[in-house]
């Protein structure tokens, strides 16, 4: 009998470059990846992995074993959809992970409301970007992941995946409170000369405001980087610069004041993925559902 765990490990280790990195990403030491790997090699008595200097790379055998992987989770999905057909209530375990900002305005509050309608419902949340929850959500490690995108930027490749769009929400300008009293909206070309604050290089949150900026008719001057959000706001504070950050991530905080801005910058996109058909599993379709309600209340829907 194959371990599915450990097929999950070859799995990931097909998207990733080195078990370094799957174990980084599955939160294993790199030693217990390739210990399990091992195993699975000798379990199924065909060489999966060979060495290519200081990285390995897998066999054409161990690349059909992975293309069957999602197979076999949707299966299993479709196996727990019938089962729970079987329950008068809904239950079970699931799985969420999410980047900061959504987590803490988004997914928590979810959360006490699918408690409240469906007390044997048993959520787990696990902070992940994106970039690194969809191969989790592929792996069957995620049940829901709740990603980001914006607007007229290219998002990331879901194939396979369903995609349900929860709200979507524009950036907002953080200026520090020494900065003259903002207008009701200000025009991002009065800040031309100023120091910005951006997100990390190539991000989509960072691309996302120097097309910003750019649409508005200059290249910001970027003093600093980072994603997250606390940091920006003490960075703000400390009178560093400017940023542009979304409106679920902004927070009342002394030294900062917040507006908005003309033109327009692209609007960031919250969704929640799932594999395909797991999106039938009572346990899931509730979660879905308490997060639809929760983003509906943060826009007023």
């Amino acid at each position: 009998m194959l371990d599915l765990r450990k097929l999950r490990l070859l799995s990931e280790l097909a998207r990733r470059d080195t078990i370094a990195e799957v174990a980084r990403t599955v939160g294993y030491s790199s030693s217990a990846v390739s210990q399990s790997l091992s195993q699975l090699e000798a379990e199924v008595g065909v060489q999966l992995l060979e060495r290519d200097g200081r990285r390995v790379r897998l066999t054409p055998a161990a690349r059909s074993l992975v293309g069957r992987v999602d197979r076999v989770l949707a299966e299993l999905d479709a196996a727990e959809v019938e089962l729970a057909s079987e329950q008068q209530t809904v239950r079970g375990e699931v799985v969420i992970g999410s980047f900061p900002s959504a987590a803490a305005g988004l997914v928590v509050p979810a959360l006490a409301d699918l408690t409240h309608r469906h007390p044997d419902v048993a959520c787990s949340v696990r902070e992940h970007e994106p970039a690194d929850g969809i191969a989790l959500l592929r792996s069957g490690v995620l049940d829901v992941l709740v990603s980001e995108s914006y607007r007229g930027l290219a998002p990331r490749s879901t194939g396979g995946l369903v995609s349900q769009l929860l709200l979507e929400e524009p950036l907002r300008l953080l200026l520090p409170a020494a900065h003259a009293r903002p207008r009701r909206s200000v025009r991002l070309s009065d800040l031309r000369e100023a120091a910005w604050i951006s997100g990390l290089a190539a991000t989509p949150f960072a691309t996302a405001v120097e097309r910003a900026c750019r649409l508005a008719g200059f290249t910001p001057r970027i003093a600093h980087r980072a994603d997250d959000a606390v940091l920006i706001h003490a960075l703000v504070a400390a009178g560093a610069g400017v940023a542009l950050l979304p409106a679920l991530a902004c927070r009342e905080v002394d030294a900062v004041r917040i507006a908005s801005v003309s033109p327009d910058p692209p609007r960031r996109r919250i969704s929640a993925l799932v594999r395909r058909g797991a999106d039938r599993r009572p346990s899931v379709a509730a979660t879905l559902g308490a997060l639809e309600r929760q983003a509906a209340r943060l826009t007023g829907a």
